[in-house]
């Protein structure tokens, strides 16, 4: 399996809805992803701000394992060692 290029720059676009994350772990933090993903139409845009460092691999595998458009995952580093990851999904339906 070959690993797949995740845009690192946020796109031009206005999220429809945005799930924070911060000071979550992933596995609530995925929940709770999954549940906004749910109430979401295609073609709306989810944003996820996390502090959790296993976010670039849990979403990207999200993603992957769903109809969604991984369209980027910034990090930020904000203070000292504190990393940020923002990540943008496009909602997509059959």
């Amino acid at each position: 399996m070959t690993e797949v290029e995740i845009p690192e720059t946020a796109p031009d676009v206005d999220p429809d809805l945005t799930v924070d994350n911060r000071g979550r772990g992933c596995a609530s933090g995925i929940a709770r992803v999954q549940r906004a993903l749910e109430d979401l139409e295609c073609g709306s845009i989810l944003r996820v701000r996390s502090t959790d460092r296993r976010a670039k691999r849990e979403y990207s595998q999200l993603a992957a394992q769903t109809e969604h458009e991984l369209l980027a995952i910034e990090t930020n580093r904000r203070k000292l060692i504190r990393k940020e990851y923002t990540t943008y999904l496009e909602i997509h339906r059959s």
